[in-house]
């Protein structure tokens, strides 16, 4: 099979990977900064929330200038601000409110450069399978990562380990020449619509609400699924070998998109991922053996995987030049904070049943919010047949 755009898709999904390296290795990064220096768990967590938000802030105020930004340039300084920030953030973690600046700007960086490589995939027709490369690439980097840097964390120490992100934002920063310019030197629709049209269109509102329940329905069960594990009583290597089959079964999960495409349009294969998200909470809510643990885990890792490349493709579709892709990014991010904390309040006594009940409610309201923006986004079957407007 002979995917179009192949050069641009693979070098966007390396420069969006990189950039959200923080993010793919969240748990190993944390555990290195609490052996590794004297932060206390608890700040250490609010240094990665920093990061976060830092990405999120950069991703919704690009999204109002996206037609004009010239994203090669964006992503060029974008990755010199974050590998400045990350060198920094080696030489002062012990510096509490140093530090948390520094992670900050990294996020910023980094973040601002994410939403130039998300939004550039946005410019071609096929982008569908675009994002399938760029997920499974996600999918593979942190499988990699958590495995590689627990392993060698005593070596690493977190100088090394925040020089070697540093090394991988130059790396980006390298690529960052294949980026498009200005969307609006090379205008991709029938229409001139500003971002302010796009992204408080009926379509695009409806699209960022499904997006972000989404990522929140996904944070929320992810949270407490090993939690699960624990209160049913399996050992620490049955839960630790049903979180990775479950993590790497996502790959090919993500890569199916890249052979699918969107030859069936995208509200079905979008309704047969969070089905399939949704039997596996069914499942791990009234399991008690192992093998159904494993089952239903593995429908949740196969399902965020395959889900994530068609809302991203939806999202691009609203607007070929990148705005609602980049207010994606920002709604994908508050979502899947807001998910850990709503499953904390639901959690009683060790019993997690809530918790999945709460996240089948929001993958439902995840895909009414999409299904009605595929329905109005230009181009759909609604828009061609009764020629109504997506503004």
């Amino acid at each position: 099979m002979r995917i179009d755009n192949l050069k641009p898709f693979c070098i966007y999904s390396v420069i969006g990977t990189i950039s959200i390296l923080p993010l793919l290795i969240l748990p190993a990064m944390i555990g290195i900064l609490v052996d590794q220096s004297a932060l206390s768990e608890s700040f250490a967590g609010w240094s990665a929330s920093m990061n976060f938000f830092g990405g999120a802030l950069i991703a919704i105020l690009m999204a109002f200038r996206m037609h004009r930004l010239d994203l090669r340039k964006t992503a060029t300084v974008a990755l010199a601000l974050a590998a400045l920030a990350d060198v920094a953030s080696g030489l002062t973690p012990q510096l509490a409110p140093w530090f948390l600046a520094a992670r900050f700007l990294a996020g910023i960086g980094a973040g601002a450069a994410y939403t130039a490589a998300v939004a550039s995939f946005a410019r071609f027709e096929n982008v569908d399978r675009g994002y399938g490369i760029f997920v499974a690439l996600q999918f593979i980097v942190s499988g990699i990562g958590l495995y590689v840097l627990p392993v060698y964390s005593a070596h690493l120490s977190v100088s090394g380990m925040f020089l070697l992100i540093a090394a991988m934002d130059i790396l980006a920063l390298m690529l960052a020449r294949f980026l498009p310019g200005k969307a609006i030197d090379s205008w991709v629709g029938p229409e001139r619509r500003s971002e302010f049209k796009v992204l408080f269109a009926a379509a695009t509102l409806f699209g960022l609400l499904g997006f972000g329940l989404f990522e929140a329905a996904n944070t929320a069960q992810f949270t407490y699924v090993e939690r699960l594990g624990v209160s049913l009583g399996y050992s620490d290597q049955q839960i630790g070998t049903t979180l990775l089959i479950a993590s790497l079964i996502g790959i090919p999960g993500a890569f199916s998109i890249v052979f699918l495409g969107s030859r069936f349009g995208r509200m079905g294969p979008l309704a047969c991922g969070i089905g399939v998200a949704i039997a596996g909470l069914v499942i791990l809510t009234s399991t008690e053996q192992v093998w159904l643990y494993l089952l239903g885990s593995s429908c949740l890792g196969f399902s965020w995987a395959f889900c994530l490349p068609y809302i991203q493709g939806l999202m691009a579709a609203l607007d070929p030049n990148g705005s609602a892709v980049a207010a994606g990014s920002f709604a994908s991010t508050i979502g899947g904070a807001a998910g850990p904390g709503l499953a904390a309040l639901l959690v009683t006594d060790g019993s997690y049943q809530r918790v999945f009940v709460a996240a089948i409610a929001l993958f439902l309201v995840a895909f009414t919010g999409l299904y009605i923006a595929g329905r109005r986004a230009p181009g759909s079957r609604a828009e061609r047949d009764h020629g109504t407007s997506a503004v």
